[in-house]
């Protein structure tokens, strides 16, 4: 195939440069025998009648009749404008290793030739881990209040991510599966700097729970290591007997009170299934919470929210599902995630408590598999419903044995509440 070789920022052409329009069809950054950081930016200069422009990423010079990079490592297209007139840039996908590298231009000029430009040596410079940076307080192993207050120092210009969660798991970029509270900052200037924990991430008194730092600099990311400490017990302020006095809101903001949406939607779900029942639900606050809902028998787990024929027509709910239900109707994420859906299941499972099923194992059978109705009360849409009840199988597993029985809590089992035809959680089905 014709093509022709376009040098990167001037052509050679008996020594000589020449002037600036020759930009155009040529790269520009990297510049040949430039270092950059693991994630570079590669601009280029076209003419407006040039098309289809490619950048190519590879460990050497060759190139193939085709414009493409024999050693080829990676590819980007430079659409985002760039700050000069007729100039774009791009990213790779990916961060590139340490080492030297070689990158080309091509594109199709106004005759369908495909034209080259480069190949333009760089090299890049591994990012090296900032200095300055460690946790101040609390120190490992510490009391702490439900809001502490997280210092830490670091250096100027990088950005700092701090952390808490209820284990030391963490994903690929060093976040937490599920963060219980989370801070940014980027420092203009060195210094101590403070995340305050807010009441409203509802950290459980008697819970330990774990901080650490993410520093990210040039592209990179560093993971520094966790510290622990431990919520503070508190004296409950209200027992569950006051229930019929607390305040009613359709929000939950960390105070205790009778939560008048997930009410109506409770009623909602006994009116559906034909035995309606007044209730009301109690969004119970940290403190009142640590007082009512006693020892829990299955030790391992957390109590999430309880029924008790002592107080027939009251729902009792923890702060972290209230916490929970307060994003799913007022901050609702665009994907539907098992935080949620967990939510929606809980209030679901104490309301067929309230109409009289005892056994845990049945009842939350019949919780997953009407979760959808709770939802689509508090007005989540259909699809973001059904999609809610099937995560309600994904957060199975983690139920205490008592609450799980494979073999009667399935589909056409003998708990099956729409035997016959494929029926959520199992499967989606028109209602």
């Amino acid at each position: 195939m014709l093509r022709r070789i376009v040098c990167a920022l001037a052509l050679c052409v008996s020594g000589f440069l020449l002037p600036a329009q020759a930009w155009a069809g040529s790269g520009l950054q990297p510049a040949p025998g430039s270092s950059t950081g693991i994630a570079p930016t590669f601009v280029v200069a076209l003419d407006a009648t040039d098309t289809a422009p490619l950048v190519h990423v590879s460990t050497s010079a060759e190139v193939a009749d085709d414009g493409t990079a024999v050693d080829e490592v990676d590819s980007c297209v430079p659409d985002t404008p760039a700050a000069q007139p007729g100039t774009s840039s791009c990213q790779l996908a990916d961060a590139l290793p340490a080492g030297a590298y070689f990158w080309f231009l091509t594109y199709a000029d106004p005759t369908g030739t495909t034209v080259v430009a480069g190949p333009y040596p760089f090299t890049v410079v591994a990012p090296t881990r900032p200095t300055g940076v460690f946790a101040v307080s609390p120190a490992g192993g510490a009391s702490t209040s439900a809001a502490p207050a997280l210092s830490y120092h670091a250096p100027a210009n990088v950005q700092v991510d701090v952390y808490v969660a209820d284990s030391t798991d963490q994903l690929d970029d060093g976040s937490p599966p599920v963060p219980a509270a989370h801070c940014s900052k980027t420092p203009l200037q060195a210094g101590t700097f403070t995340c305050a924990v807010p009441k409203s991430a509802g950290l459980v008194p008697g819970t330990t729970y774990y901080w650490w730092l993410v520093v990210t600099q040039d592209d990179a990311a560093w993971v520094y290591p966790a510290r622990s400490f431990t919520v503070q017990r508190v004296a409950a302020t209200h027992p569950v007997s006051y229930a019929p006095f607390l305040p009613s809101s359709a929000h939950f903001s960390g105070h205790s009170v009778k939560q008048t949406r997930l009410s109506k939607a409770a009623y909602g779900l006994s009116k559906l299934i034909g035995v309606p029942k007044s209730v009301a639900v109690a969004c119970w606050g940290t403190a009142d919470w640590e007082g009512i809902s006693g020892d829990n028998p299955e030790n391992f787990y957390s109590v999430l929210g309880f029924y008790t024929p002592a107080m027939p027509h009251w729902l009792e709910l923890s702060p972290r599902i209230c916490n929970a239900m307060e994003t799913l109707l007022y901050k609702r994420p665009r994907y539907a995630n098992r935080f949620t859906a967990n939510a929606v299941d809980t209030l679901t499972h104490e309301m067929i408590h309230a109409l009289g099923v005892r056994d845990e194992a049945e009842t939350e059978c019949f919780a997953m598999q009407l979760s959808w109705v709770s939802a689509e009360n508090l007005g989540v849409p259909e699809s973001y419903a059904f999609s809610l009840s099937r995560l309600t199988l994904a957060n199975y597993p983690y139920h205490p044995p008592s609450y799980v029985n494979r073999a009667a809590c399935r589909e056409d089992g003998a708990w099956d509440l729409f035997k016959g035809r494929p029926s959520l959680p199992w499967h989606n089905f028109d209602v």
